[in-house]
Formats: structure tokens, sequence, C-alpha cells
């Protein structure tokens, strides 16, 4: 890397191809009606059960505890799991160290509303796992996780979905930087993208999205057309 990276650049990067991947799981619960979850975190294996069953492998990244005020990344949880239990949280960690992002490799860290998103999202570029789920464990106990299964891979990009994604994404108000999210998007994507200015051009199957910035580099507008494929 030439130049540093802070978590705001990895939750940036994470933010539009996570979004989409956390619709994703959704559209896949609500293929299974009423469900219920059941985890087992030394086999690490969670399953959503209900009309179907969606299985999963999971890894476990850490956990907030409201009465503590505090998260706890998994590789420090006295409860002493599997190693390969909290793999995932220990490469966030060693990230962490050679990028010198701190909240990466504290043990525990102050709680405030965000914090767990922000931690999650970027867990998901160091890791490439981009699918997270969290549980209460107990009275003000909730444990973050990432999950992986082939039914987790994410459908084509089509031109309406993406700028839903993109839309709603914008909403939970991680994103600092709107340009970086969408470069990164498009990289993750495999979306050829054309920059002029002001606007940034994405080609997806059916068609182009056309994004616009404003003078604060937000975006503040989205707007598709459909074209043949061979178009640029």
């Amino acid at each position: 890397m030439t130049e540093p990276l802070t978590l705001d650049d990895l939750v940036n990067d994470a933010a539009f191809y996570s979004w989409e991947h956390q619709e994703h799981l959704i559209d896949l619960t609500e293929q299974l009606g009423e469900h219920r979850f059941q985890v087992d975190l030394n086999a690490r294996r969670l399953d959503l059960l209900g009309a179907g069953t969606l299985s999963t492998t999971l890894g476990m990244l850490g956990s907030t505890s409201e009465r503590l005020g505090t998260w706890l990344w998994g590789w420090a949880n006295p409860s002493g799991f599997a190693p390969e239990v909290t793999a995932m949280s220990l490469r966030v960690a060693e990230f962490g160290r050679q990028h010198g992002i701190r909240e990466l490799t504290d043990a525990e860290i102050p709680l405030t509303p965000d914090l767990a998103p922000r931690l999650t999202e970027a867990a998901k570029v160091v890791t490439r796992c981009w699918t997270g789920y969290s549980f209460a464990a107990g009275p003000g106990t909730r444990v973050h996780l990432l999950i992986d299964g082939p039914e987790l891979a994410l459908p084509a990009p089509n031109l309406p979905r993406t700028v839903r994604v993109i839309g709603e994404a914008l909403t939970n108000g991680l994103v600092r930087d709107h340009r970086r999210a969408l470069l990164s998007y498009a990289h993750l994507r495999r979306l050829r993208t054309k920059a002029d200015g002001s606007t940034v051009r994405l080609r997806l199957p059916e068609g182009v999205l056309t994004v616009t910035f404003d003078s604060l580099g937000r975006i503040g507008g989205m707007s598709g057309e459909m074209v043949g494929r061979g178009a640029a």
C-alpha cells in the first residue's frame, strides 16, 4: 500500500458491496418465512431454520456489552474459543498492526453507537467475507459474526438493484467518502467505470448508471439508461 489506511477508508471501501450482501441475506431469510437461528460457535456453524434451511460457516469477530460499554474482539474473549472460531478476528488484528489502525488491534474498545457496524465493515474488507450476522447472547450482550456459504454469493448485478443498494447504503451514516465507496463497489462488482469531473459512469450488464457528485463530493444524483451490450 502506498498510502496510509484508516478505519474510515475501510468502511468506505466496504459500504455498498457490504450493504448488497446484507440485502441478499434478507432476501434469503424472507424465502424461509418465519425462522429461527441455531448457532454452534465451536463447530463454526450458523443455521437459519424456517420453511427450509440456510446453512453457513461462521467466524466470530467480537462481542458488545452494554453493561461494560465496550467492544471485545473475538481473539481476546476469555471464553477460550477454538482458534478456528476467532481466526478472522486475528487476521483483522494483524492487518491493523500492519497499517497502524488501533481500533483493529486494541482488545477492548469503548462502545459508541456506530462502533460495531464500523468494525464489522472493516473486517469484511480484510477477510473478504462480506455478510455479517449478530445475535443476543444475554442481557445487553451481542455476538458479531461474519458468515459464508454458497447461497450467500450475490446474483449478477442489475441496474435497479444497484441504484437501490447505493441509495439505501447512504442512509446509514457510515459512508464518509462517497466517491471512494462508489469506485470500491465498482471494483468489487467488476464493473467498468468512466470518470469525468463530477460524474462517474458504471457499466452494468443491461445498461449504464450515471452517478453525479455535488461540490462537497457527495452523491447528488443517479440516473440509469438501458443500453445495448456494445456500449461503453
